[in-house]
């Protein structure tokens, strides 16, 4: 068995241990079967398949950008698809169809837009990311507005969404989740070898009868789907997609062909446990997942940018 199969081997047993000590965290001190049902497994789905989203979508980011520090949520775009889905939910007409489609819009308009500011010759790479994280700032900060004027009742329950919860899905919308956020991962493997020449320049790819626009393009509709189920899901939740690409690369997997699904194993891992982490620390209070991720990945990013 070869390293990468190895490395991939053991992020599926950390997948799965991380599942078995959801199923035992909490603050019941004894099994549940309703709770089990109703809020633990429902709660589990949602975190496995919205870590492994982001972490694919990170991993995919970096490379079309070729910006180390490339991610839903330092690029602004997940503060997009935030926008968008509350915009869709004002039209309260099946809020989370309604709220994902407008996120979707929101993310891929943002991806693009960013493209199109890339393409110009006078652009670097570092402005991509300034653009993307001040209009990040500036989505959050209408979508914030719009909460707190539309319905200042639920102000608390929507900046707990905001900054990132899990506990809104249901069973069936969870396990929904799972399969087309896995389906989605599946088309970008797919792709694995054309990422892997768009990581080194278009001009690799050209010369290998790859189209580098096609490529792109294919990709940011595949990742503003994902993001946009991801963030009308959960909201905001960063780190994720940033740091796990970067883990993953430096363990030794390269190549897209097995950075795609190591990503979704270990960011689907790490956003379980930092859920089971946010429900137990301060119960009966919860707290936000994306602030509990913020906390911990802060200081270990800076750690890997150290080293590096």
């Amino acid at each position: 068995m070869s390293k990468n199969l190895k490395i991939i081997f053991a992020l599926i047993l950390i997948s799965i241990g991380s599942i078995f000590l959801s199923f035992q965290g909490g603050v019941l001190e004894k099994f549940d079967e309703q709770v089990f049902w109703l809020l633990r497994l429902p709660r589990t789905i949602s975190a496995l398949a919205i870590g492994g989203g982001l972490a694919v979508s990170g991993a995919v980011l970096q490379c079309i950008f070729q910006n180390p520090l490339a991610d839903p949520f330092t690029i602004g775009i997940s503060s997009a698809a935030v926008l968008g889905a509350i915009i869709g939910s004002l039209f309260r007409i099946n809020p989370l169809l309604g709220s994902t489609l407008l996120s979707f819009l929101f993310s891929f308009s943002m991806l693009l837009g960013l493209s199109i500011w890339m393409k110009k010759k006078t652009r670097y790479i570092t402005e991509v990311l300034l653009v993307g994280i001040i209009l990040g700032f500036f989505f959050s900060a209408v979508a914030t507005l719009l909460m707190a004027l539309t319905d200042p009742a639920t102000w608390t329950s929507a900046l707990t969404w905001i900054y990132g919860s899990l506990g809104k899905l249901s069973l069936s919308q969870a396990t929904l989740a799972f399969l087309v956020l896995v389906l989605l991962s599946i088309l970008i493997w797919i792709h694995s070898k054309h990422l892997d020449m768009l990581s080194v320049g278009d001009l690799s790819a050209e010369s290998v009868g790859i189209n580098p626009e096609i490529i792109r393009f294919r990709m940011f509709l595949l990742v503003s789907t994902m993001i946009a189920i991801c963030v009308s899901t959960s909201g905001i939740i960063g780190f994720v997609g940033l740091i796990i690409p970067h883990v993953l690369r430096r363990a030794g997997l390269r190549s897209h062909q097995y950075l795609i699904p190591g990503a979704f194993f270990l960011g689907g891992a790490v956003l379980t446990l930092a859920d089971l982490f946010a429900k137990t620390v301060a119960s009966p209070s919860e707290l936000p997942v994306g602030v509990v991720l913020a906390v911990f990945g802060a200081p270990f990013l800076f750690f890997l940018t150290k080293r590096n």
